[in-house]
């Protein structure tokens, strides 16, 4: 089966959005994390600010964990996304050569951390648990490690004993800044990842809708085959294992009606039916494979 390519979204609609995305709010920055109210642990976000990642690496001092939206130029050719959101963990750790974030929400597989010029490290996680009955708020515990010995968050306040005679951290969502322009993608790292293939999570917003199903040329465009899970934000989504170094063609059915994949920008059209549909390519892994615990 033979496709033309074409884009959907200019690029100029992508430097539209991100303009004005730059207010005055996106400075204010807490005075680079120097201001006094870093010190307050019940702060309350600004769900309106967007951050810079540069601001990121301008860190001087570690903080309570806190939900923020961000701008990250450095991946977007990457990934396509501009405007980023997730829960922000730091940790001090100037005289450490390493420090990892290690919680539920990686099954307790220990996640790389960042360090920037002043000796903080950091790490953004973007929020995806979601309780099963959808009626609390999710909960992420966590530790981090240092120098092979795990220890808990000395700026935040929120801990349980941990039966060892230390403490879990943990961190309660009890806000999510829900991204409407969210969009199916490759992932770098899943619970069950598999050498010979890479997990594709494919994903629309439509808090309106019953039922989402997934066709495409990996499922011989059966609208039977793949259903999509909403959550309580509205967000449907289904991961998939798909071969790498291939190019794959779908498209969703939203409660019978045929869609794209709306903020996905990349499309083709079939050239026996005419029909456009979303496309996503799916590169080889660009990192050695972790083995799973």
């Amino acid at each position: 089966m033979k496709f033309r390519s074409k884009l959907i979204f200019p690029i100029i609609l992508v430097l539209f959005i991100s303009m004005s995305l730059l207010g005055q709010e996106t400075l204010d920055w807490v005075g680079g994390f120097s201001s006094d109210q870093l010190e307050m642990q019940e702060e309350e976000e600004n769900q309106d600010t967007v951050y810079y990642l540069w601001q990121l690496e301008s860190l001087k001092k570690n903080i309570s964990p806190r939900y923020i939206r961000y701008l990250d130029v450095e991946s977007y050719l990457k990934t396509n996304r501009l405007l980023k959101r997730g829960i922000l963990f730091t940790y001090n750790g100037l005289r450490d050569d390493s420090v990892e974030l290690c919680g539920n929400f990686s099954n307790w597989t220990c996640l790389p951390m960042k360090r920037n010029q002043f000796g903080i490290y950091y790490y953004v996680l973007e929020p995806e648990m979601i309780t099963a009955q959808y009626e609390d708020d999710p909960i992420y515990e966590y530790k981090f490690r240092v120098g092979g010995i795990l220890t808990f968050d000395p700026e935040n306040l929120d801990k349980v004993e941990d039966g060892s005679g230390s403490f879990i951290s943990r961190y309660v969502l009890n806000r999510k800044d829900t991204n409407r322009q969210i969009h199916s993608l490759v992932l770098e790292d899943s619970a069950s990842e598999e050498y010979d293939f890479r997990t594709v999570k494919f994903q629309i917003y439509k808090p309106d809708a019953e039922v989402v199903s997934l066709v495409g040329d990996f499922n011989d465009w059966n609208p039977e085959n793949d259903f999509l899970k909403k959550d309580r934000n509205g967000i449907f989504s289904l991961e998939k294992k798909l071969l790498p170094n291939q190019e794959y063609h779908y498209r969703f059915i939203v409660d019978g009606e045929y869609m794209l994949d709306t903020y996905n920008p990349i499309s083709n059209v079939k050239t026996d039916t005419s029909e456009t549909v979303s496309s996503i390519y799916v590169p080889t892994r660009s990192t050695e494979l972790e083995r799973k615990e």
